[in-house]
């Protein structure tokens, strides 16, 4: 039988690897709607200020690195049997992202 001061150490240990992954997780998904926002009103703005394309072409790959981290790292946030279905849904949403990333930018 463990000891309760080590089983009290893995619990807090745990804890504070969750928050960690929080904070990493909400960074992530933050830089991944910025980029989202920075691709979708270069493709779609009414704005001419983006004559080049910079931002559709440079905030596309942001956003895939994006959206990775947090589809990776969002699960760990949660218990763990809450973790299988909270991956399937955050890697569905980000293959969805990605196929419209990329049709956003080979359309443009």
């Amino acid at each position: 039988m463990a000891h309760p001061h080590a089983r009290r150490a893995t619990t807090r240990t745990r804890l504070v690897l969750r928050v960690i992954a929080g904070v990493v997780a909400a960074a992530a998904a933050i830089v991944f709607l910025l980029s989202i926002w920075m691709v979708v009103s270069s493709r779609f703005g009414w704005d001419d200020r983006e004559l080049h394309g910079y931002s559709l072409l440079f905030g596309t790959p942001i956003a895939l690195f994006a959206g990775l981290v947090v589809a990776l790292s969002l699960p760990l946030v949660l218990p763990p049997k809450h973790r299988s279905r909270t991956r399937a849904v955050s890697l569905g949403v980000l293959a969805a992202t990605v196929v419209l990333l990329v049709m956003a930018v080979v359309t443009a």
